[in-house]
């Protein structure tokens, strides 16, 4: 590996170890509620203009999809629901089985599934779950990898995008299924945040 890509890499992980260890020690393990990020606009489906961007809110713009191409995390003017996932996780499994159950065919269009070992990871879990229409996305390098990881240490975490690209809400954790119905809802189009 190139020095200037030790440099960069030893770098992310410094400020991704110091941002997670913030985020950790602000974070409950037993909170199971969503936390809102900001609060929609009265009278909206949005979040306020001084709500983060997803793309800074979560560490990275751009993502890898299953052909390999770098595309956007959100895709401007759709509301969506990003779920920061790991393959051995099982609150993760847990959730999906939940998602496919509610959803009984129908697709998850607005589903996100941000996999942390790479998009084609996400394949399997929700061909498990029958999920059809889900979005598969994995971190775009090795040191996105690595900040998303420590940003998010305990997966699953939901993130609720507006049609802006700005964040909602954020849920860490498995959530209690009346709360992932609200989340779901918006997953499958039948409204634009939870």
């Amino acid at each position: 590996m190139p020095l200037g890509q030790l440099v960069l890499v030893v770098l992310a992980i410094s400020t991704a170890v110091v941002v997670g260890r913030r985020q950790a020690a602000t974070r409950s393990d037993t909170t199971m509620d969503a936390q809102p990020a900001a609060a929609t606009v009265a009278g909206s489906d949005t979040a306020p203009a001084s709500a983060p961007l997803a793309g800074a809110a979560m560490g990275t713009f751009n993502v890898r999809a299953l052909d390999g191409a770098l595309v956007p995390l959100v895709t401007p003017g759709e509301p969506a629901i990003v779920m920061v996932s790991s393959r051995t996780c099982g609150w993760c499994k847990r959730a999906l089985s939940d998602l496919g159950t509610m959803a009984g065919g129908r697709p998850l269009a607005r589903l996100t599934l941000l996999t942390l070992e790479g998009a084609a990871e996400g394949i399997p879990m929700l061909q498990k779950e029958q999920i059809a229409g889900a979005r598969l996305v994995g971190p775009a390098g090795s040191s996105d990898h690595v900040l998303l990881t420590f940003r998010y240490p305990g997966t699953p975490t939901f993130v609720a995008i507006d049609r802006n690209g700005r964040v909602v809400k954020t849920m860490p954790g498995y959530p209690a299924r009346e709360e992932l119905r609200r989340w779901f809802a918006v997953m499958v189009g039948d409204q634009d945040t939870p």
